[in-house]
């Protein structure tokens, strides 16, 4: 049961994530170069599993092996012209997001024990 609830946290978080971020990217006027790709939405959602266990096995330190891992493949990317706000204001919501998703099942495991 709360794995099913979980998913569905999951899923509606998902989606309610990338409306976000599309809405973003067209406020800060992104190019058709630079739209969403499945690609960048695969690697979100893989990032914030990666938070989202880390918190769970209280692995904080592993957050700054992220960042460092993102900022290092950042620096090397020159045809990428994603801007820096566009980078900065992303990546904070989807740790938001994660933090969220982790508190979010910690309260439902609690709530059904």
């Amino acid at each position: 049961m709360v794995l099913m609830q979980f998913i569905g946290v999951i899923v509606v978080g998902e989606i309610v994530i990338h409306i976000l971020f599309f809405l973003i990217s067209k406020f800060i006027g992104k190019t058709n170069k630079d739209k969403i790709s499945r690609a960048s939405i695969l690697k979100g959602i893989l990032e914030r599993a990666f938070i989202v266990m880390s918190l769970h096995f209280n692995m904080t330190q592993s957050i700054t092996f992220l960042g460092a891992l993102k900022i290092a493949t950042r620096i090397k990317d020159t045809e990428d012209k994603v801007s820096n706000d566009f980078f900065l204001i992303g990546n904070l919501i989807s740790i938001l997001v994660a933090i969220g998703y982790y508190l979010i099942s910690k309260n439902l495991i609690e709530l059904n024990s």
